[in-house]
C-alpha cells in the first residue's frame, strides 16, 4: 500500500514539471496505430486520440508529422524509439491552421528543454520561455528556469523577467493499511514537488511601451 502511494506522488511530481508546454504526438506504436499506407520512406497511420488526423512517420530520418483532415501539418518533430515506445526528442514545431508557427522548442525524451517560443496566429512573437533539465532522486525532470518574456499582439514587450525552478517539500498525513492487522492507520508523509518561482527583477509594460510597474523577488 505504501509503495502505491509513493508511486502516485512521483507521477504527480513529474506531471507538474512537464505540463508547461505540449505539442501533440498522436502516435503510440506501430502495433497500436492502424497503418493506412506506406511507400519507400514514409508510413501513414491513423492518429490516436483523434481519428480524423493522420500520422506520417519517416523511419529513415526519425521524423514525425501530424496532419489534420485537410492534410495541413498540425505538428512535426524528431523522435526516438526506446523498446517499442516512440518518444519526442529533438526540435518540435506546432502550427496554426493558417500554416504559421504556433509553438517551437526542443524536447529531451519528452521533457521540454532550452528556449521555447510561442507565437500569435499573425506570426508575431507572443512568449519566450526557458526550461532547465534537472535530476531529482535519479530521475530527470524539467521546469521553467531562466529569462522569460511576453509580448503584445502589436509586437511590443509586455513582460520581462526571470524564473527559477525550485524543489520543495511539504508534509501531509495519509491513511495506509497496516500489513499485520489490516487496519487503516495515519502515517506522516513528505511530498516533493517542483515549481517555477519568479526571481530577480520583473518589468511590466503597457502596449504603448510605457513601464507600468516593477517587482523585485
Amino acid at each position: 500500500m505504501i509503495r502505491s502511494i509513493l508511486l502516485i506522488l512521483f507521477i504527480s511530481f513529474s506531471a507538474s514539471a512537464m505540463a508547461q508546454v505540449t505539442i501533440p504526438f498522436e502516435f503510440t506504436s506501430e502495433d497500436e496505430n492502424r497503418l493506412i499506407k506506406e511507400n519507400d520512406s514514409l508510413k501513414f497511420y491513423v492518429a490516436n486520440g483523434d481519428t480524423t488526423n493522420t500520422v506520417v512517420i519517416n523511419e529513415e530520418n526519425t521524423w514525425y508529422k501530424l496532419l489534420n483532415k485537410n492534410r495541413k501539418v498540425v505538428a512535426e518533430g524528431a523522435y526516438l524509439v526506446e523498446a517499442d515506445r516512440f518518444i519526442q526528442d529533438g526540435k518540435w514545431v506546432s502550427y496554426f491552421e493558417n500554416g504559421k508557427v504556433k509553438l517551437s522548442g526542443y524536447f529531451k525524451k519528452s521533457l521540454p528543454i532550452g528556449t521555447w517560443q510561442e507565437y500569435f496566429s499573425s506570426g508575431k512573437l507572443k512568449k519566450v520561455s526557458n526550461y532547465g533539465l534537472f535530476v531529482y532522486k535519479g530521475e530527470p525532470v524539467t521546469g521553467l528556469s531562466g529569462t522569460y518574456q511576453e509580448f503584445f499582439a502589436s509586437g511590443n514587450l509586455k513582460v520581462n523577467g526571470f524564473y527559477g525552478s525550485v524543489v520543495f517539500s511539504y508534509k501531509d498525513t495519509v491513511y495506509i493499511e497496516d500489513p499485520v492487522s489490516g487496519n487503516k492507520i495515519l502515517k506522516p508523509m513528505v511530498h516533493n514537488d517542483i515549481r517555477a518561482e519568479k526571481m530577480g527583477h520583473w518589468e511590466y509594460f503597457t502596449d504603448e511601451g510605457e513601464l507600468e510597474r516593477k517587482d523585485d523577488f
